[in-house]
């Protein structure tokens, strides 16, 4: 039996890993971010139990197009497109992109029965369970199972060249954009900068500029925006709003003070880590390595989703890698099935046909528990 994998080993891949965040327990119930695609259709065919033919319909929750689950679940979506006619028994399988704006919403989605699936962040999804922000005075009741790793994302602050910023400490009294407030990334932002000690200040200083991804690199060139919350994923490449600004825009790398490696650290499922540079084309940064906390990402599919059609998406990501990291090259690489596991919370359910599939595949699942579907 192969043992599953974490961050370091997803890197090597050219995805990325996690760390386990504690608290996290139940299976579609609540306590308490970002992609993107078209389509639409709600769920027909996507009953429980084994059997499926037909057509399945999956909307599918993502922030935007231009942040990186968005890309990955579109490059997925068009695989399946191509390959789906030809899986027997769960018959055809249509995987619907829905841009939400956040992992947040896309829960909220979920929680309504208007989207079957999405991707989002082990952070949100935990913060959900138990009842923390933005959860904790409107909680949801239910939260879709795991199913798939897509990649860890290497958070990391820059400072627009001349605006004096060189450390965290810094961004006091500058203008800082923390990502965009409807993300789950930016919920996480927050809550490392309060551990840091720091958020407090942002918000007595007016510090803090709120603005969707589109409008980050024109901020920067009217000088509204003086530093910025960007990410990297799995070792290769930047989102797509971030190569915006990486080509319009001079910036430095921020370094992460003792007090901000520590709230980092003591903030759930995540850690701080020094990275070597990567993404960042147009830049001429004085360091090859940058400061960074994680942040890790997985497709979630609901209970609603058939055990045969769980078990054909990971069956089709697992055999066509290298068709689905042509559209996102930090899509981790689930050639090796342990890989689709490397992400997952210690107790929080497996999707039924994922389970299988991974299990059949010699992967150790002895840690995690198969879960249960409709029907």
């Amino acid at each position: 039996m192969s043992t599953i994998g974490r961050r370091d080993v997803l890197r090597a891949a050219g995805g990325a890993g996690a760390l386990a965040l504690a608290g996290c327990v139940g299976e579609e119930s609540g306590g308490g971010s970002n992609g993107s695609g078209s389509g639409g259709g709600g769920g027909s065919g996507s009953g429980g139990g084994n059997s499926g033919g037909g057509t399945t319909s999956i909307a599918v929750g993502i922030p935007s197009a231009s942040t990186t689950t968005g890309a990955a679940s579109n490059s997925f979506q068009r695989v399946i497109r191509n390959v789906s006619p030809n899986t027997d028994p769960a018959g055809t399988i249509q995987w619907n992109n829905q841009e939400t704006g956040g992992d947040p919403p896309s829960l909220r989605q979920y929680d309504q029965g208007n989207v079957q699936a999405m991707t989002g962040g082990n952070f949100i999804i935990a913060s959900a369970k138990q009842g923390r922000p933005p959860f904790q005075k409107r909680a949801v009741e239910k939260i879709p199972q795991q199913a798939m790793s897509i990649t860890a994302l290497d958070m990391h602050i820059l400072a627009v060249e001349g605006s004096g910023i060189e450390t965290t400490d810094d961004l006091v009294g500058a203008n800082f954009w923390p990502l965009p407030p409807q993300w789950g990334l930016r919920q996480q932002a927050e809550t490392v900068l309060q551990n840091a000690g720091l958020w407090s200040e942002l918000q007595e200083t007016d510090s803090i500029v709120n603005a969707d991804t589109d409008a980050v690199a024109g901020g920067i060139a009217e000088n509204r925006i003086d530093a910025l919350f960007a990410y990297g994923a799995g070792g290769a490449n930047l989102a797509g709003w971030a190569t915006e600004v990486d080509a319009r825009a001079s910036l430095n790398l921020v370094e992460m003070t003792d007090s901000f490696k520590q709230g980092a650290n003591s903030t759930r499922g995540t850690s701080y880590q020094e990275v070597e540079v990567y993404g960042w084309d147009n830049q001429n940064f004085q360091s090859e390595t940058m400061d960074t906390y994680g942040a890790d990402f997985q497709f979630w599919f609901g209970s609603g989703v058939s055990r045969d059609v769980g078990y054909e998406l990971a069956r089709i990501s697992s055999e066509n890698v290298e068709a689905i990291q042509e559209g996102q090259p930090a899509y981790a690489d689930h050639s090796e099935p342990s890989n689709m596991a490397a992400l997952y919370l210690p107790d929080h359910p497996v999707h039924a046909g994922v389970y299988d599939f991974l299990e059949e595949n010699g992967v150790d699942l002895s840690d995690y528990t198969r879960g249960k579907l409709q029907g």
